[in-house]
């Protein structure tokens, strides 16, 4: 049985590399990315821009030209690595693409992601 983008992520500690991302962290940045594709496909709407920081992913998504910003940051950092919790992703309105000082923030966890897209899409 395939595991869930959810269940193979949540709670799970990757390498900390400290100077430069580490590649398990690269592969769940990517992973994170398409997951976060899905559910705007799901909703008619497109990722338009995606960046990859250290510890932190972010993206645009736009919709008949509407657009939402999110980001995820991974900071819970231990002894032995960086631990991913899909429980806070910031998402708020934003005029374009490249606005990263939109609308008000807001935070929703993963299961709510989608439905949060759609709704600030449809404001």
């Amino acid at each position: 049985m395939a595991q869930t983008f959810y269940t193979k992520w949540q709670s799970s500690v990757l390498a900390d590399t400290g100077t430069y991302v580490s590649k398990e962290y690269s592969n769940f940045q990517t992973a994170l990315l398409r997951e976060i594709s899905k559910y705007a496909e799901a909703v008619d709407a497109a990722v338009v821009s995606e960046n990859k920081g250290h510890y932190y992913t972010s993206c645009f998504i736009e919709r008949n030209g509407k657009f939402v910003y999110i980001n995820h940051s991974a900071d819970v950092r231990m002894d032995d690595g960086i631990k991913i919790e899909l429980g806070s992703f910031m998402i708020r309105t934003a005029r374009h693409e490249k606005d990263y000082t939109g609308g008000t923030n807001q935070y929703c966890d993963m299961l709510q992601l989608q439905s949060m897209i759609d709704k600030l899409l449809s404001a």
